[in-house]
């Protein structure tokens, strides 16, 4: 068991699961892993989560807010409306290699459920569509900051960018190397040279 004596039951289940769905996919952890890992009886952990998905639910909510506040805090660390820009893949790249390459979460839930009605699957969508909010609100800063960008086509270079992330997140990902993530900075810094 490597449970947090000084967290209350229902966050200690949360953390386990957490890990466990990242780790190994959300499919593959069963409720035994789960109580394994958390150190709480099964009675305990149904009393905080009726069903796996209730639990798959918590944990993306959870951590969709942890991750948008991480690349939020990320880019109000940077001086510039160009390195506020950088900032996102900076953060993506970093968090890629913390995980040795485990992928984005979101991503992983959406290809292992597919189903678009799966209310798992609809979490993690979220997700992504807030992603694709902060970046397409750093173009909008980019090209309000002078004359130097006032040309730049916002949805195009947003869309360029999101999917240049997404790409490199799961190349990163297939080759456990980092080279996709670095070849897409350059891709991602080439969509503002004008």
């Amino acid at each position: 068991m490597r449970h947090d004596t000084r967290l209350s039951a229902r966050d200690n289940i949360l953390v386990a699961a957490t890990n466990l769905f990242y780790e190994q996919g959300y499919q593959a952890t069963t409720i035994d892993h789960v109580l394994a890992r958390s150190g709480v009886s099964r009675p305990t952990l149904y009393t905080h989560f009726a069903t796996k998905e209730d639990l798959g639910l918590a944990y993306l909510k959870l951590r969709r807010q942890q991750d948008l506040n991480a690349i939020k805090d990320a880019i109000r660390q940077e001086k510039t409306p160009e390195s506020r820009f950088l900032a996102i893949i900076s953060h993506v790249r970093k968090a890629l290699l913390d995980s040795n390459y485990r992928g984005c979460r979101y991503f992983n839930v959406i290809a292992e459920l597919q189903a678009t009605n799966n209310p798992l699957v609809k979490e993690a969508r979220h997700y992504v569509e807030d992603f694709r909010e902060i970046i397409r609100d750093v173009v909008l800063e980019l090209k309000a900051t002078g004359k130097r960008y006032k040309t730049l086509d916002v949805n195009r270079v947003a869309e360029a960018y999101y999917l240049m992330v997404s790409g490199a997140i799961m190349g990163s990902q297939e080759y456990q190397d980092p080279w996709p993530i670095d070849r897409a900075i350059q891709e991602i810094k080439n969509l503002i040279l004008v």
